[in-house]
């Protein structure tokens, strides 16, 4: 039968899975912004095989750029939240679930406006 100390070791390593899922989401979010900066150069080379004039990327690359910064605010959300996690086993008190609200209404501000984004443009 298993012992208190092969509980909290489950424990642990789940808190790791979770933190590696937390991770993966930061990437995808930040290789999307990386496709979305240059997409704006891509449209500008587009713009310019075919003679017309190039277009504002400028759009692009703050969009790019916010979502890196997102991808990054995940990333560390994460950690943090494994590491609050992590104490919680060990003490048997649950952490708080300000930062998730905190990171789902970042998201869903950044698919707000990139949905407005992709709206109002051109």
């Amino acid at each position: 039968m298993p012992g208190p100390t092969d509980e909290r070791l489950r424990d642990h390593l789940a808190n790791e899975r979770t933190l590696l899922a937390w991770l993966r989401t930061a990437i995808a979010l930040m290789g999307f912004g990386v496709v979305v900066a240059r997409f704006g150069i891509f449209l500008d080379a587009m713009a310019i095989g075919q003679g017309r004039p190039p277009g504002d990327g400028e759009s692009s690359r703050w969009m790019g750029a916010a979502l890196l910064l997102t991808g990054t605010l995940v990333g560390l959300l994460g950690a943090w939240r494994t590491r609050a996690h992590a104490r919680a086993i060990d003490s048997g008190h649950p952490p708080g679930a300000r930062s998730l609200v905190a990171t789902t209404a970042l998201v869903a501000s950044l698919g707000l406006g990139l949905t407005l984004w992709i709206l109002l443009m051109d």
